[in-house]
């Protein structure tokens, strides 16, 4: 009897013991570990336990449909906001049914960021949550402090969709220059001029319209000594061209650029061009006038210089010889005695001319004749850089009234 009694004892134990063992929950269900899925669906787990669908940027988890846990995660697809899956502290299954939250958990479909600006939560422990480690990580929206941005020096804008993080830059395109923006007045294109060529020069003497013989209106054109110290109003100074002359063409003669397309200059004309201190506007066509040289002159298609006469000499009745430092000394030559050098380049052409058109060649002269003169190197600056190294460039041009730029810098008054 004690025997049968025992026995039934241990059989309801055993029965009370499999109930137990079948009623109690899961710790972990089927998991499949893995660290990553296809672009940013990553996760540290695959169905496991305490998560669901998770990643740090994908749509993995910690763990499955089970015990403590639904369809959770702490990541998503790149940034679509919310924070849980579609479980709860209990699941699908569990002591509570769907019990104590709905779609809720710390993870989902979301990151810290994602396309979409900032969500750091949705209505959390019940609602969709977005406090995951996952998603398209920005730092916010679609752009950043700069946002997608095109800035710079001279470049466009400051920013752009702002958010505060995202797609950002903090520069974008930048440009130290561009077209400027001038306050300087451009004279109106020549519909009905002359066809002219221009060619260079720097012969260091004393210009023709430095003599109070050869100018109609106000004073002649200052020269300057051997060290470009202004002479003054000693007009009667002898050139420097001339044996003995101590007068030599000032460096302030250069030529200068207003903006990106107009620039101004001194000039020697003949024939009926020449009359100190009248002034012609050039509009460049793009083409030259050398001999054997017809790549043209592009650098200066479209642009207008305005070039006031100052001297005279043997070139043609439609030539204009520029006043352009290194552009070689041509028929009288004072920059040897000068300058104390021989090597001027080219007689006609100077520097660019010996150097067969080679700009970096040129750059060279200009460095080793002007380096201790900074006013001229200016000027060679001014001929490789707006002139473009324009080997003797056509263009149309007209009479027109002076400017104050060029007749406040020559002493020359425009005789009309």
């Amino acid at each position: 009897m004690r025997t049968n009694r025992l026995s039934t004892v241990y059989l309801a134990l055993a029965a009370l013991s499999f109930t137990v063992a079948a009623c109690a929950p899961q710790q972990g269900g089927s998991q499949t570990d893995g660290s990553g899925g296809s672009s940013g669906n990553q996760g540290s787990g695959g169905s496991s336990a305490s998560g669901g669908t998770k990643g740090s940027g994908g749509n993995t988890g910690t763990g499955g449909v089970s015990g403590s846990g639904g369809k959770v995660g702490s990541g998503g697809s790149s940034g679509d906001t919310g924070s849980g899956g579609s479980a709860a502290s209990g699941g699908a299954t569990g002591s509570g049914g769907t019990a104590a939250g709905g779609a809720a958990s710390t993870g989902g479909a979301t990151g810290r960021a994602g396309m979409s600006g900032t969500a750091t939560g949705g209505s959390h422990s019940g609602g969709a949550t977005a406090t995951g480690s996952g998603g398209t990580i920005g730092g916010a929206g679609r752009s950043g402090s700069g946002g997608a941005t095109t800035a710079g020096s001279g470049g466009a804008a400051s920013g752009g969709a702002t958010g505060s993080g995202g797609v950002r830059g903090s520069g974008g395109t930048t440009g130290s220059g561009g077209s400027t923006n001038s306050s300087v007045m451009h004279p109106p294109p020549i519909t009905n001029g002359q066809s002219g060529w221009a060619s260079r020069y720097w012969d260091c003497c004393k210009p023709a319209c430095g003599w109070k013989g050869n100018v109609s209106r106000g004073n002649p054109m200052m020269s300057c000594d051997k060290s470009d110290n202004s002479l003054g109003g000693n007009y009667d100074a002898v050139n420097a061209c001339q044996g003995g002359g101590t007068a030599y063409m000032c460096w302030s003669g250069i030529p200068w650029s207003a903006d990106d397309t107009l620039a101004y200059a001194f000039a020697a004309a003949s024939g009926s061009n020449y009359s100190c201190g009248r002034c012609y506007q050039l509009q460049f066509t793009g083409t030259n006038n050398t001999s054997g040289d017809k790549k043209g002159t592009p650098a200066l298609s479209g642009k207008t210089m305005i070039v006031q006469v100052i001297n005279n000499g043997g070139v043609q009745a439609t030539q204009f010889d520029l006043l352009i430092p290194g552009g070689g000394v041509g028929a009288l030559n004072a920059c040897a005695t000068q300058w104390g050098m021989s090597d001027l380049g080219s007689q006609y052409g100077g520097f660019l001319t010996a150097c067969n058109g080679d700009k970096n060649c040129t750059m060279q002269k200009c460095q080793t004749v002007f380096g201790d003169k900074p006013d001229l190197m200016e000027g060679c600056m001014w001929f490789l850089g707006w002139f473009g190294g324009s080997n003797n460039p056509d263009f149309t041009y007209q009479k027109v009234a002076c400017p104050q730029a060029l007749t406040a810098k020559s002493g020359l008054s425009d005789p009309g």
